[in-house]
C-alpha cells in the first residue's frame, strides 16, 4: 500500500508531479542512456525503461547552492571523499542529474540543489557543467525526494539524517514527528531515536568536541542524551566536555569521546554513603541507605499499611531533601 502523505497524497503522486513539472532542457536531451533520479524510481516503484528520453539542464556548478535542509555535511566535499565520483565523471560523465529548484532574486546563485551536492563538487573539480533537473516541489515534497534518493547511500550517515530530520521538524516542514515518520516510511521509534541523538549538539561544549558531526554514531549519542535528562547529569557531562577540551588531549574518535562523556556520569556517582531512619506512622519506621554510587535502598522493618500513606509521602520528601 502506498504511504500516505500531506492531506492524503501518496508518494507515487509526489513522484508523478515532480516528473510532470520538471522543465524541459533547452540545451540537451539524450536517448542513449536513461537518466532518472533514484528518488523518482523509488517513488513510482518502476524501473527506467530503455530509451526513455529525459531532459536535463547543464549549468555552472558554482551557480548552485545546497537547499537549506540538505542532509549532507560539508565534511564530504573534499577530493578524497568524492574521488569515486570524480573518477566516474571523468570516465563516463555525470550519469544521473541532481534535483534542483530555480532561485529568484539571489545574485550569487541560480539554483538550490535538493540532492546532488557531491555531484556538484565533482563537476566543479573536473571543470564540467552540472546536470540538473528542475522541480518546483514545495519543501515537504523535496524532503521526501531527498530522503528516498539518499536512503540507500552508504555515504550518508545516520547522524546526517538525524540532523536533517531535526532541522526539518523545527522548521515545521512536517506538522508532527509522526507525520515525518509516515512521509519517510519509517517507524516513529526510529525517528524518535534519530531526533534525540541530534539533540547532542544543542549543548555547545559537547558539540565542540566533534568537528565532523556526520561521523558521530547515533546509538551512543542517543544513549548519552537520554542519560543527560536525569537530574544533574547534564551539568556533569558539560563539565566533562569542557575539561576534555581544556586539556587538549590527542584526537579521539567520536565513539571514544562519547564513551568518555558517558563514563563521566559513573565517575560522578561516588557519593557519601548515608544511612537514615524516618518516622512513617505511629509504629512504622523507614530505613534509607545510599551507597557510594548513589543507589538508595528503602526498608520497612515492620512493614507498611494503607494508613501509612501520608506519613510515607512526608518521609520520602524529607529523604529527598536530605539526599540533596
Amino acid at each position: 500500500m502506498a504511504s500516505k502523505l500531506f492531506g492524503g497524497m501518496n508518494l507515487s503522486d509526489v513522484a508523478k508531479q515532480i516528473k510532470q513539472k520538471g522543465d524541459p532542457s533547452p540545451y540537451e536531451s539524450s536517448v542513449a542512456r536513461p537518466i532518472v533520479p533514484a528518488a523518482e524510481l523509488a517513488l513510482t516503484g518502476r524501473t527506467a525503461p530503455m530509451g526513455e528520453r529525459v531532459s536535463v539542464l547543464s549549468v555552472e556548478p558554482k551557480r548552485c547552492r545546497p537547499w537549506k535542509y540538505h542532509n549532507r555535511s560539508a565534511a564530504w566535499y573534499t577530493k578524497e571523499r568524492c574521488q569515486d565520483l570524480i573518477d566516474s565523471v571523468v570516465k563516463d560523465g555525470q550519469l544521473e542529474p541532481a534535483l534542483a529548484r530555480k532561485l529568484v532574486g539571489d545574485p550569487d546563485f541560480d539554483f538550490e540543489l535538493i540532492y546532488g551536492m557531491r555531484r556538484r563538487f565533482a563537476a566543479e573539480f573536473t571543470h564540467t557543467k552540472l546536470k540538473v533537473r528542475l522541480t518546483d516541489a514545495e519543501d515537504a515534497k523535496a524532503a521526501v525526494l531527498m530522503h528516498i534518493e539518499n536512503a540507500d547511500r552508504q555515504d550518508i550517515t545516520a547522524m546526517e539524517r538525524a540532523l536533517s530530520f531535526q532541522q526539518q521538524l523545527e522548521a515545521k516542514i512536517f506538522a508532527t514527528q509522526d507525520a515525518m515518520a509516515e512521509a519517510f516510511g519509517l517507524s516513529s521509534p526510529q525517528v524518535t531515536k534519530l531526533l534525540k541523538a541530534a539533540q547532542l549538539f544543542k549543548h555547545a561544549a559537547v558539540g565542540a568536541l566533534f568537528p565532523d558531526k556526520s561521523a558521530v554514531p547515533v546509538a551512543p549519542a542517543y544513549e548519552l542524551v537520554t542519560l543527560m535528562e536525569r537530574s544533574g547529569a547534564k551539568e556533569v557531562v558539560v563539565k566533562a566536555a569542557q575539561n576534555l577540551a581544556a586539556r587538549g588531549e590527542g584526537a579521539r574518535s567520536p565513539a571514544a569521546t562519547l564513551k568518555f562523556l558517558t563514563m563521566s556520569l559513573d565517575r560522578s556517582k561516588h557519593l557519601e554513603p548515608i544511612k537514615r531512619e524516618y518516622h512513617v506512622g505511629p509504629s512504622t519506621r523507614m530505613s534509607a541507605a545510599r551507597n557510594p554510587k548513589g543507589k538508595v535502598t528503602l526498608t520497612f522493618p515492620k512493614g507498611l499499611h494503607a494508613s501509612d500513606r501520608e506519613g510515607l509521602i512526608a518521609a520520602i520528601e524529607k529523604l529527598l531533601k536530605d539526599l540533596g
